[in-house]
């Protein structure tokens, strides 16, 4: 039985956390949704943390910046992050892509 409310897809996007005293860490988005993702990344973010994001798209100029995210879980190498504030531009970047991804799965 799948709980999430939208839809996760499988990704392999570079992506950069920043944390309140951990500074950068670089780390693969495997899965992605309109709430959140998991990255894999060999940092050690604590649960709780409220971090930035930042998700690069190929052939996209700039990448997808997720102003406040929060870690749920950490472990083995692996994160699950919750997206809290996203700006409206941002959202909007970020629902083509998961359009795009959605479209791309159907075909």
């Amino acid at each position: 039985m799948n709980l999430r409310r939208h839809q996760r897809f499988p990704v392999r996007l570079q992506s950069v956390v920043t944390g309140p005293t951990s500074g950068d860490s670089t780390g693969l988005t495997v899965n992605l949704s309109k709430q959140g993702c998991l990255i894999e990344t060999a940092s050690q973010v604590d649960p709780g943390t409220a971090v930035t994001l930042r998700i690069n798209v190929p052939d996209e100029a700039a990448p997808i910046h997720i102003a406040r995210a929060v870690i749920q879980w950490n472990l083995v190498g692996n994160a699950g992050v919750s997206f809290i504030t996203v700006a409206p531009s941002e959202q909007a970047r970020l629902d083509q892509l998961l359009e795009r991804m959605n479209q791309d799965q159907q075909a």
